[in-house]
């Protein structure tokens, strides 16, 4: 809820002008007053947004995603066509991959993943703990981590939920070790251990800061909407840049990621 309205300063009963001072207070209250405006439309905005996109969207989402399953086995059964040629049936089978990942990372279905696995020539659980493995690693190699062993590493979201108590235990280890240092300040000179430790955390920090502008500037690289002719991936891109930007301004790692 918005504070109550700033009022200007006037001086009834006086024909003695502002002050320089009272005028700048004046002005900054209008301009106060703007954003407030502004910002009660954005929130509108963003209520109404949600509304919509659970009642019309997610419905669509759904039935969309229906239909994909139903190109799966169509594709699938269409795999058996003798007329096909080597080069057609290569075409099908990497559209059924396609498909068939999109659909599986969304949802666990057994048959559409019977489908993946038979024309991918692979195994799609082996595939996604393979990736997740990746992820750890590299993770754990860009942070410094430690995610701890393979036990509840099932999902993205686990090893991201790990990541991020680890990334805020150490900005708060990073935070107090400057406190630290600003008491250790007004109190005595540094002594060379104490600027070596120092200047080693703010090193550190530097390069997770660092890694979280890399992050971010391979996702704008590699989702930015301008670059985008399609219509409906270029709105999906544009509402992923937005996620990706909120994310970044925040520092959420685990959402960045």
């Amino acid at each position: 809820m918005l504070k109550p309205q700033l009022t200007p300063i006037h001086i009834s009963g006086s024909d003695s002008p502002l002050s320089q001072g009272q005028r700048t207070f004046n002005s900054q209250i209008q301009h106060i007053e703007k954003l407030r405006t502004r910002l009660a439309a954005w929130d509108a905005a963003t209520t109404a947004y949600q509304e919509k996109y659970t009642r019309e969207l997610l419905p669509l989402v759904a039935i969309a995603t229906e239909l994909q399953v139903r190109l799966v086995h169509s594709l699938d059964r269409a795999t058996g066509r003798k007329e096909l040629s080597r080069s057609e049936r290569r075409m099908l089978r990497e559209m059924i991959t396609d498909t068939a990942g999109e659909i599986l990372a969304e949802r666990d279905d057994a048959e559409v993943k019977a489908i993946y696995n038979k024309h991918s020539r692979s195994d799609y659980d082996s595939e996604e703990a393979a990736q997740l493995q990746g992820m750890k690693t590299l993770l754990e190699g860009m942070f410094g981590f430690d995610l701890g062993g393979d036990t509840g590493l099932d999902s993205a979201d686990e090893i991201m939920r790990r990541a991020q108590t680890q990334f805020q235990k150490k900005q708060a280890f990073y935070e107090a070790e400057r406190q630290a240092r600003e008491e250790r300040r007004a109190k005595r000179n540094k002594s060379p251990r104490q600027r070596e430790k120092e200047e080693r955390a703010e090193a550190d920090a530097r390069q997770l800061s660092q890694s979280i502008r890399e992050i971010y500037r391979k996702l704008a690289s590699a989702l930015h909407p301008d670059r985008e002719t399609d219509p409906q991936e270029r709105a999906r891109k544009t509402a992923l840049m937005q996620r990706i930007n909120q994310a970044y301004d925040k520092r959420n790692l685990l959402q960045l990621l």
